[in-house]
């Protein structure tokens, strides 16, 4: 009764009594009816390679001079831009700097992109990115997002074992707005209705124990150049059949990187592979339910928002197929 007449007089505009104890009924996920009885791993995420790669901006060598964003920058929205444009699958890459000067240069976890053949490109601050998160999740209580942490720099790798948790936990701990979920593969439902919408998965080199969680993926990269054309879908579907028995273990997320990575500029690269080559990604995702009896469940795309045609467009009719098969 005092919980009923505390919720009466906070009034309409302050939220649902079940918003207020921390709990949420599920309707949708992601904007897809009917995903609430879903696990992660039968869903499928809309998601930038590199995310951090341009976010903010031109990047920067360590010595304070402008990398070429033609063979360094991946993207060219903002990390909210590209929750905006429905990416719930965010690629970051991590280095650090020892201290912090002026705007730019952030003390502690930085998102970049390093070239094995150039070196580290430095952008904004892994918190900048992981507060816009934050803020957007706790706008958008029906909306789940994962990252990724795979690569870093390799001088980097200490400090980042020894300072990721803190720096992280350092917002999500006690955020109101969003938890860190600490299952791998939740029942998406009750990520919702827990406010546990928040994934982190990284491999070995970050180190490993909560609030993170193992990374483990089925990957489609294959390092081809690209000058003219994107992946057809037999030369997805034939990555993936060598390594069929994981791709049919539904304990490893299968991945679609739908980029390439060398042979132009980035921007151009991009280009190859956005408009109506995107919709390749729907026939994929058929043949892997068809032969595997499980969906492909995140696709990485360099240049979030280049051409006539979205990723999150294309990744709801994917889910909305999911949705009609597996459940």
């Amino acid at each position: 009764m005092m919980l009923l007449l505390f919720a009466l007089l906070l009034g309409p505009t302050r939220g649902s009594l079940a918003d207020m104890l921390g709990f949420r009924k599920c309707t949708t996920v992601n904007g897809i009816s009917g995903a609430c009885n879903m696990h992660l791993n039968y869903f499928t995420l809309a998601g930038t390679h590199n995310a951090g790669a341009g976010a903010y901006g031109l990047m920067y060598w360590y010595s304070g001079a402008a990398a070429p964003s033609c063979l360094i920058r991946n993207q060219d929205k903002s990390i909210t831009q590209q929750l905006e444009l429905g990416i719930r699958y965010f690629d970051f890459d991590l280095a650090h700097i020892e201290t912090g000067s002026g705007d730019w240069w952030e003390k502690g976890l930085v998102l970049v992109h390093c070239n094995g053949d150039i070196g580290c490109a430095y952008s904004r601050s892994l918190k900048k990115a992981l507060l816009e998160i934050e803020e957007f999740l706790g706008n958008n209580r029906d909306e789940i997002v994962l990252i990724r942490l795979k690569d870093h720099a390799e001088t980097s790798r200490q400090y980042i074992r020894d300072h990721l948790a803190d720096e992280v936990l350092g917002i999500f701990r006690t955020s109101s707005k969003v938890r860190i979920n600490p299952n791998a593969n939740p029942r998406l439902g009750d990520a919702i209705s827990r406010n546990e919408r928040l994934l982190i998965h990284t491999n070995g080199g970050y180190g490993q124990g909560r609030p993170f969680n193992s990374l483990r993926q089925v990957e489609s990269y294959t390092g081809a150049a690209g000058t003219s054309s994107c992946y057809s879908v037999k030369e997805i579907m034939d990555v993936f059949k060598r390594q069929w028995y994981r791709v049919k273990d539904d304990h490893f997320p299968v991945q679609v990187d739908w980029y390439h990575t060398y042979g132009l500029c980035l921007w151009d690269l991009a280009g190859l592979c956005d408009g109506m080559e995107l919709h390749k990604l729907v026939e994929i995702n058929k043949e892997v339910v068809r032969e595997a009896l499980r969906p492909i469940n995140l696709v990485l795309i360099d240049y979030a928002g280049r051409g006539s045609v979205r990723l999150s467009d294309v990744v709801k009719e994917i889910n909305e197929y999911n949705v009609r098969i597996f459940t």
